[in-house]
């Protein structure tokens, strides 16, 4: 089923164990290593095709009713692209269906129509390609409107097999006076790889390579490129910033903790929903959870992982494990490489490394990121930099994606999909004050 925007990333990230297992006859060496971009093998390819079933919508910004709609296309293989929308009155989201012409509708009640015949400001898109060798990682830069140069942020994925087609957020930041840039994640549209396969660091190589192409072009301010991580990607845009000069940055329910912990946390959420098992049984799946995620860090004591995964079997509580049939202690080699690079990292001595000014916006009942650890450990490695250049808002009543919840568990959404008071225009206020927007929003 199509996620909306809003859900890039609740493709749990514990679900690597199961996707990486389903992928092992074709986990080549070569599939397993992001390459990287030296100088001199980047270059510019056209995207000549639209992703088959395309939505014929104009992307854009439409007033509508008094109101300001948002219309972007989301595209997620295998789902169809979709067409996306965050009203800015109501704060309704979600993904709509086409009644006919220009007409759309919310899939949720109340049913809500749309007529979207002409955007007051349309998205230009300029696509791209950056090479190297048989190696290619598609891209677009969605331009600002006017002459000159602007500033330009580019959106990091989530855990998900998302395209660059990003939903809303795209004339969103655009109608802001900022050029977008998104991607085509590893092995979705006209990027090759498997993003499976990669964790933060080799993410990052990515972002880097689409910042050193886009400073040369002429509709960027190379001193005003930002970064904006969701979830996963919230690992990934630290390393980028400090790596390459970037001018702000965006974290939205950004785990601070070290993947490990993060699967841990999130396990513990799942387990605990619905009242279904007792703090024993709970205590007794993570601490099961501990022994494999050990013995993939050390790569040892897989003995030990062996007999706990046996009983395991046996509980109530494994399934929601996500422990693959067949799981072997140890995996195969392509299987086990590829598993250590996408769970095994800890942030911490990156975020100590952090110059960029940072917006960190969390969602207080978040059950796939912790919403009381993540800022407080942020908040502790830009104390210890000494960098002061951190602002964190904790918005109440508000999940992963940071729409309005009562629960925070993404099976339990509110009806209609609204997103929370506070958000996104915070981020875009932050980024005024701070002289990138080229305007704010009223409170």
């Amino acid at each position: 089923m199509m996620k909306g925007l809003l859900h890039l990333a609740v493709f749990s990230l514990v679900s690597s164990f199961v996707m990486l297992a389903g992928v092992v006859d074709s986990a080549g060496a070569t599939s397993l290593v992001s390459p990287r971009f030296p100088n001199g093998w980047i270059n510019f390819a056209a995207w000549t095709e639209d992703p088959p079933g395309r939505p014929s919508v104009r992307l854009g910004v439409y007033k509508i009713n008094g109101g300001t709609v948002y219309v972007g296309i989301e595209a997620e293989p295998p789902d169809r692209p979709a067409v996306q929308f965050y009203d800015e009155k109501t704060r309704r989201t979600g993904s709509l269906e086409h009644i006919s012409g220009h007409k759309y509708r919310t899939k949720d009640s109340p049913t809500k129509t749309f007529l979207f015949d002409s955007p007051i400001s349309p998205v230009v898109e300029k696509p791209f390609v950056i090479s190297n060798g048989a190696d290619h990682l598609g891209a677009s830069l969605w331009l600002a409107p006017g002459a000159g140069k602007h500033p330009t942020i580019v959106l990091i994925h989530g855990a998900d097999d998302e395209t660059r087609e990003m939903g809303f957020l795209i004339p969103y930041f655009v109608s802001f006076g900022f050029n977008v840039v998104t991607y085509d994640q590893r092995g979705t549209g006209e990027s090759t790889g498997n993003w499976q396969f990669t964790g933060p660091e080799s993410k990052a190589d990515d972002v880097i390579a689409i910042i050193q192409l886009i400073r040369n072009d002429p509709a960027v301010d190379p001193e005003r490129i930002g970064v904006w991580g969701f979830s996963n990607g919230g690992w990934v845009a630290p390393i980028v910033a400090t790596r390459s000069s970037v001018a702000f940055m965006i974290l939205k329910s950004a785990p601070s903790e070290s993947i490990a912990e993060n699967v841990l946390y999130e396990i513990g959420q799942d387990l605990r929903e619905h009242n279904q098992f007792t703090p024993e049984q709970i205590a007794a799946a993570l601490a099961f959870e501990r022994t494999m995620l050990l013995a993939l860090e050390t790569d040892s004591n897989w003995s030990a992982a062996g007999e706990a995964l046996e009983a395991a079997k046996k509980q109530s509580w494994f399934p929601a494990m996500r422990i693959p049939p067949g799981m072997t202690t140890p995996p195969p080699p392509p299987i086990l490489t590829a598993l250590r690079a996408a769970l095994i990292y800890d942030p911490t001595a990156t975020l100590q490394l952090v110059r960029t000014p940072t917006f960190a916006v969390f969602g207080a009942l978040d059950k796939n990121v912790d919403p009381e650890d993540s800022p407080a450990r942020l908040r502790k490695a830009f104390d210890r930099s000494g960098f002061e250049g951190l602002t964190v808002l904790i918005i109440p009543g508000a999940g992963h994606t940071l729409e309005k919840s009562m629960t925070g568990y993404e099976d339990e959404p509110s009806v209609p999909e609204q997103t929370i008071k506070g958000y996104p225009e915070a981020i875009i206020n932050w980024l005024h004050v701070r002289g990138f927007a080229t305007k704010g929003i009223p409170q």
